[in-house]
């Protein structure tokens, strides 16, 4: 069965739950040292291994990989707002995560092309003049799945 088959078969707790696991371990249960690793290849736009999905019943393994977007960043970028807005996002994650009933109530968009789900939790923070509002999503990806952290224009996180 392909990525995107086991995907789409995925409810959006699950989703949510994978996505903010990944993001919790990734960002609060590393060394400083390892977080500042993560972001300078995030920052270099690299697709960094982050973990893997086994399935109980077959045994299958998804290798998990975490990507930053930031085309749509503005203002200066750098490892302090990077993380600051991750721990936004993080806070607004536990905000939403208070029950299956609440994240169903969020939603998600799919691209039809790529299969790519976005989770409907937008986190904003101001760089200046600048605002700036990070999303994450999940985009199947050959074997494998990428966790995206994405920065989009304010007006995209209202759709």
């Amino acid at each position: 069965m392909s990525v995107s088959a086991i995907v789409s078969k995925l409810d959006l707790s699950k989703i949510f739950n994978l996505s903010a696991n990944l993001l919790i371990a990734s960002f609060q249960r590393q060394s400083t040292k390892d977080i500042d690793h993560l972001y300078e290849c995030l920052r270099e736009g690299s697709r960094v291994p982050a973990g893997k999905l086994t399935n109980d019943k077959t045994g299958n393994v998804i290798p998990l990989y975490l990507q930053l977007d930031r085309t749509n960043y503005r203002g200066k970028f750098n490892k302090r707002n990077f993380l600051k807005a991750v721990q936004i996002l993080l806070e607004k994650f536990a905000q939403k995560g208070d029950g299956n009933e609440q994240i169903s109530k969020l939603g998600m968009r799919t691209s039809p092309i790529s299969g790519e789900i976005l989770i409907n939790v937008p986190a904003g923070m101001r760089v200046d003049e600048e605002i700036n509002v990070l999303m994450v999503s999940v985009l199947p990806h050959e074997e494998s799945l990428v966790i995206r952290l994405l920065f989009v224009e304010g007006h995209e996180a209202d759709r």
